[in-house]
């Protein structure tokens, strides 16, 4: 599986930089055609090996690659600034980032050394743990957020076919730079619902 993970790993890498760039103010404002134009020439400059590595491959090699939750958001974030079509709504996003972050801020100090407990090993197939994920599952889609529970749907599917090259349900499900994207979002968040009872 290799390939898959090597192919998968540089996609999510092209599609944040794209998404990053195409977020731009001065790319947004370029009429539709120049600005294909620019993303079109912005993902083939990242795609072209220098010296045996491209510019997706070496932040790569930094970042590791993105969770497949990562890659959900990026897609529906393209599309929307693409498009200006809101395939998830905020009522549906916002839950699920609250819930991101507050398994992130749990999750990273535990499975740093901060206790004995790792809940990091529980995604080798914990049964438990899987149950706990089927549970939250049955509860996204009754009450919380529907694309929540696509987000894990998928997570499980690809971690059961071997997608990527590490074997820990955990790396499809969460990674660092969505970590700190939901708890960004939860601190703005925060400050602005603070900003308007204050006003």
């Amino acid at each position: 599986m290799q390939i898959n993970t090597d192919l998968t790993g540089l996609f999510g890498i092209t599609l944040a930089i794209v998404v990053l760039l195409v977020r731009v103010p001065r790319v947004r404002a370029f009429p539709p055609l120049q600005r294909a134009a620019v993303l079109g020439a912005a993902i083939v400059l990242v795609s072209i090996p220098l010296w045996g590595l491209s510019l997706a491959g070496f932040v790569r090699g930094i970042t590791g690659d993105l969770s497949t939750t990562t890659l959900m958001l990026l897609a529906f974030a393209l599309v929307r600034t693409l498009s200006g079509r809101t395939l998830v709504d905020d009522t549906n996003r916002l839950p699920m980032l609250r819930a991101i972050a507050i398994a992130a801020v749990v999750f990273y100090p535990l499975a740093l050394g901060f206790s004995t407990f790792d809940p990091y090993r529980l995604g080798y197939g914990n049964l438990w743990f899987m149950v706990g994920l089927l549970g939250l599952t049955v509860w996204s889609v009754l009450r919380y957020s529907t694309f929540f529970t696509l987000c894990i749907a998928l997570a499980v599917a690809a971690w059961s076919a071997g997608w990527y090259e590490s074997p820990n349900l955990w790396d499809y499900l969460l990674d660092p730079w969505l970590a700190i994207y939901a708890i960004a979002v939860q601190v703005k968040y925060w400050w602005a619902q603070r900003r308007k009872i204050n006003a």
